[in-house]
């Protein structure tokens, strides 16, 4: 069978030594973009910052001082082990008397760094979207995720779990989008971090609801699809979606596609506990079972 977006999205389960192929094939690649240990973008901006500090006769106590953060965190920062926010960034240019974006400029390169090829575009339409509606099979969506959570999943990738934490901006705009997730409950059960981490990310995702933001639970011995996360965004009145695979995720536009989506969303979402019920549930997972 030829694979297509729409064989993804309606076939059944893989033969597991398929399964297994697929799953090493996206581990392996993601190790490459996801996994490293150190991000040269990010060695780069911390000898700039020592550069201009040391042309500025300052010491770094001094600069650490005058930004109120400690030496260490400075230290870190240098060495290209540490991914500052760009406030922070700012900060350090005003400290130093720098032109704007001497050094946001380097910062700016982080994001195409530290996401995935794929990702990117779907990136973009995220931060441009009025309406976003997610379903998750087995983790917590990134937008919700608590940084420890965060970590579990991408360990020792600093970089990256900074660069998922700014997506979770959108949530905090003047006008933010409408953010509607449901979760399969199977994404409360699975461990990620251990008893702690995933205690505070349960209470997180219960006390992240707001007007615009609505999460439900759907149990899974009812939930009517078993395969695949996904997530429809609407922008500019148009819809495009982004579903994963087991070897990448892919951006659609595409009619069929996104009909497809729209009515597993529907179905899915008939299925799922009403918002109220679905806290409920959550608080009571993060106590009974995670506690």
């Amino acid at each position: 069978m030829r694979f297509t977006l729409r064989t993804a999205l309606t076939a059944g389960p893989m033969p597991t030594g398929h399964a297994r192929l697929a799953w090493s094939g996206i581990k392996s690649g993601e190790r490459g973009v996801m996994g490293r240990q150190s991000s040269p973008t990010l060695i780069t901006l911390g000898r700039l910052v020592r550069t201009y500090r040391d042309a500025s006769e300052m010491l770094q106590k001094d600069l650490a001082n005058r930004l109120g953060y400690s030496d260490g965190w400075l230290s870190n920062l240098e060495t290209g082990q540490l991914r500052p926010r760009s406030e922070q960034v700012a900060s350090i240019e005003e400290a130093l008397s720098l032109p704007r974006g001497a050094l946001m400029a380097v910062y700016d390169q982080l994001d195409n760094e530290c996401l995935p090829g794929w990702f990117r575009p779907w990136l973009e339409e995220e931060k441009r979207a009025t309406l976003v509606r997610s379903f998750a099979l087995v983790l917590v969506p990134g937008l919700l995720q608590t940084v420890d959570y965060a970590r579990a999943l991408l360990p020792g990738d600093e970089p990256a779990v900074a660069a998922r934490m700014e997506r979770q901006a959108i949530r905090h705009q003047e006008t933010p989008p409408a953010l509607h997730f449901v979760l399969d409950e199977a994404a409360l059960y699975r461990e990620r971090g251990g008893a702690k981490v995933m205690h505070d990310q349960l209470m997180a995702l219960a006390e992240s609801t707001s007007p615009r933001l609505t999460v439900q639970v759907v149990r899974s011995a009812v939930n009517p699809r078993s395969l695949g996360t996904f997530t429809i965004a609407t922008v500019d009145g148009n819809d495009v979606a982004y579903v994963e695979t087991a070897v990448k995720g892919i951006v659609t536009s595409g009619r069929d596609d996104l009909a497809v989506l729209s009515e597993a969303w529907e179905t899915i979402k008939a299925h799922a506990m009403p918002q109220h019920e679905s806290i409920e549930f959550i608080r009571n997972m993060a106590e009974e079972r995670w506690a």
